[in-house]
């Protein structure tokens, strides 16, 4: 390591020493990043790449010389760096090709966890490439799968530009955007193709790239880069729920670079992750993914997200291990525990002076369709259900053993019928009582709709198309209930809240409880959660029932008109 430099007790660079001593926490990749950078400066006399410290320490000075915070208890201060953010202004723009005196780094990827001031820092970098490079129509871009996700970045531009005369200045930069004086802009683009065909972008952020479904949006910014030598590709994100995706190439592409498997002098890569195997558990470990913990997250924040993980496990607790922690963690995991969803067995009732709502997952022409009824009180749910399967598929899944069907059979609430598909005219006399008969329509008077108030059955459209149309004839309000995540989301989380606290109160249902167990979640890469019928094991048609009815319920609460305000007169 060479110490000649006379620059050596910069920040960046002594927090570079630092990590490399083991002075620092920090994970592997961040100490493969810091040891680059050492080895890389120790061979500059004689390589393509020299380091100039007098162009690294000016674009440093930019930030807090003309930036504001603008939120938080430093709002209205300068915005000083951090030293993982120093570090990164100090690589990537102070290395240069020696003969080209182009800027050696065009592309840049962090991976940091949440709330550690990832995308302000973007928006900060944007700033400083638009007005601060001796470039001409410099166009910046925020780019995300969603333009109102790109825009959140582009907003804290916008805040920049208000606490700063300089901004304002020189870079109009305007809430729909606008030209810099030397000809650029600052805008944000979402993934649309037709939206981002014939950009020349000098600077390209894409934020959250763990969310893309593919590397289209990385591609195209790729491609617009070709006439700006010193243009930068940078893609700052927290780790996610999509295993296999592009971020996970560009994960192993850098992790190969850094190891030295990979030859890619362009490419800069920052990467805080917890070190495989490593206790997520163990706080000290926390700061390898938590750079800026104790400033943003502070340790308050931390231990309470952890607190709330280690109590609710399930969604909760995968949140925080990607979120908080950048491990990239199989969703389903954990969920609801046998134990926890036993200590809502009650011998609570339905009250019938309440209303009811109803979820129906039918089942494909010879499986097992779940009603499931629900009753809101005290804060949670009464949960009920009733189950229909074909005798024949009864019958063979007794013989072939295994598994808790010869218990069901037995059950009150499990109706068996005749032959090997689905009787919807079954379903349809227990919720409406109306049965076809060879004496014409009669009537069950002990049908669910004339024992309970049914407010609303809700059912999956996709394979309840004769069964609808029976029950809107029989006066039986039902509501088609969407199968994605905007859906599906919020109730699966509100059954996880409220079983953890006891608040589901059911009969010990064995149905509903084997289903319990065989669910697999399966996340987005906004974090929404529902359960997925083609990874779960067995059976979850009953958890998929209580959901849409919770879910049904949920909507309607949310949709109840607030009382007028009185007006007082006096």
């Amino acid at each position: 390591m060479s110490c000649a430099h006379g620059w050596t007790d910069h920040p960046a660079h002594q927090w570079a020493v630092d990590v490399t001593l083991g002075k620092r926490v920090a994970g592997r990749w961040v100490q493969l990043a810091c040891r680059r950078y050492l080895d890389d400066l120790d061979e500059a006399d004689n390589g393509p790449w020299e380091f100039r410290p007098n162009i690294a320490q000016a674009w440093c000075d930019f930030f807090p010389a003309v930036l504001k915070v603008f939120k938080g208890p430093k709002a209205g201060h300068p915005f000083e760096l951090m030293e993982w953010q120093m570090f990164v202004v100090w690589n990537v723009f102070g290395w240069f090709n020696r003969e080209t005196a182009t800027r050696r780094f065009r592309y840049a990827f962090v991976l940091i966890s949440r709330k550690n001031g990832k995308t302000v820092f973007a928006a900060a970098l944007a700033i400083a490439m638009a007005i601060f490079d001796d470039e001409n129509s410099p166009d910046c871009y925020f780019l995300a799968t969603k333009k109102d996700q790109a825009e959140e970045a582009y907003r804290s531009v916008f805040e920049f530009a208000k606490r700063s005369l300089t901004v304002r200045k020189y870079a109009n930069v305007k809430l729909r955007g606008g030209r810099t004086k030397n000809g650029g802009k600052i805008g944000y683009l979402g993934s649309n193709k037709d939206t981002l065909d014939g950009l020349d972008t000098h600077f390209g952020c894409i934020d959250e790239y763990h969310a893309h479904p593919n590397d289209s949006v990385y591609n195209v910014i790729k491609s617009s880069m070709g006439a700006r030598p010193n243009g930068l590709h940078f893609t700052i994100s927290t780790e996610g729920f999509n295993p296999g995706g592009p971020m996970d190439e560009l994960k192993r592409h850098c992790r190969a670079v850094l190891e030295g498997a990979r030859t890619d002098d362009a490419q800069f890569a920052l990467m805080f992750e917890m070190d495989e195997g490593e206790d997520w558990k163990d706080e000290k470990a926390w700061e390898k993914a938590n750079p800026s913990i104790g400033i943003s997250p502070t340790w308050q924040y931390m231990r309470e997200q952890f607190t709330q993980a280690l109590s609710m496990g399930g969604s909760t607790e995968v949140e925080f291990k990607t979120k908080h922690l950048n491990l990239q963690v199989a969703a389903s995991e954990t969920w609801i525990q046998d134990e926890l969803w036993m200590n809502g067995a009650s011998d609570r009732q339905f009250d019938p002076r309440l209303p009811i709502w109803a979820g129906l997952d039918l089942a494909s022409v010879s499986d097992l369709t779940a009603l499931v009824l629900v009753q809101p009180q005290d804060g949670g749910y009464v949960v009920r259900g009733h189950y229909f399967m074909p005798g024949d598929t009864m019958r063979d899944m007794k013989r072939k053993g295994g598994n808790p069907y010869a218990t069901f059979e037995k059950m009150r609430n499990m109706h068996v019928t005749d032959g090997n598909v689905t009787d919807y005219d079954e379903i349809r006399r227990v919720i409406s009582g109306v049965m076809m008969t060879a004496n014409g329509v009669e009537v069950d008077k002990n049908a669910l709709i004339r024992e309970y108030k049914l407010h609303k059955v809700a059912f999956d459209r996709f394979n309840a198309t004769q069964i609808g149309i029976d029950l809107v004839a029989d006066k039986v309000p039902i509501a088609p209930f969407g199968q994605g995540f905007v859906s599906l989301s919020p109730p699966t989380k509100q059954v996880e809240i409220l079983a953890r606290q006891g608040k589901i109160w059911h009969d010990g249902d064995p149905v509903l409880r084997w289903a319990l167990s065989n669910v697999e979640l399966r996340t987005d890469p906004a974090g929404n959660i529902k359960v997925d019928k083609g990874k779960s094991a067995g059976k979850i048609d009953p958890v998929v029932a209580m959901i849409m009815a919770i879910g049904e319920h949920l909507k309607d609460s949310a949709n109840v008109k607030p009382a007028p305000k009185r007006v007082w007169a006096f």
